[in-house]
């Protein structure tokens, strides 16, 4: 049985991300249907959410593909034979359970991959840690955009504190277009600069 591509899972990824990219250029400089700042930075919280849940839905089916490719770590996780050839279906369901995996940070994704997979197996590792930490920047944000709850507030505020200076609570859109949108394009390049990485492991 013909083994998984990992290189294929990266063109549609990041064609969204340029898809994205190019969409929020045309929205920082429109001055007719998208005017306002405000509008502005709501989109730019929208736009930020679809980032988030692109690299989820990329993860997860790299995950189910480096498995697919050797899934000798995974069968020794779980303690189970699995067939030497296993189908993609089959690794997915080995893998999530029929359920959601949720990474609560980069450093839990990096964790949960090395359990089930070798590690001349798994790209993950080879996403610089820099990176990993703006995308954990990243979800702090999507986290209090997706529920507004206290807890979600408190931990952007510290973000904000920690890393950026920030003493008061901003709201997201307001952080991310600030100085032309600077680090509105820093978490693009972030989710890009992962993939990159990887592509490279990969083909290195």
């Amino acid at each position: 049985m013909r083994k998984s591509d990992l290189l294929s899972n990266h063109t549609p990824y990041e064609a969204s991300l340029t898809r994205y990219r190019l969409f929020m250029e045309k929205a920082f400089t429109a001055q007719r249907v998208i005017r306002t700042a405000t509008e502005k930075k709501d989109l730019a919280e929208s736009v930020l959410l679809r980032l988030c849940a692109n690299w989820e839905k990329f993860v997860d089916e790299h995950l189910v593909d480096c498995v697919n490719c050797d899934h000798s770590k995974l069968s020794e996780y779980l303690g189970v034979s699995v067939p030497r050839h296993p189908p993609k279906h089959l690794c997915e369901a080995l893998i999530f359970g029929g359920g959601y995996k949720d990474f609560r940070s980069f450093g839990d994704l990096k964790g949960f991959s090395r359990k089930i997979l070798p590690k001349d197996s798994n790209p993950f590792l080879a996403i610089s840690k820099s990176r990993g930490k703006r995308i954990d920047e990243a979800y702090k944000i999507r986290n209090y955009l997706a529920h507004y709850s206290s807890a979600a507030k408190r931990a952007l505020k510290y973000m904000y504190k920690k890393e950026y200076d920030i003493n008061r609570f901003v709201e997201p859109g307001r952080f991310l277009f600030a100085y032309d949108g600077r680090r509105m394009w820093r978490y693009f390049d972030t989710f890009e600069g992962a993939s990159t990485d990887m592509k490279d492991w990969i083909t290195t």
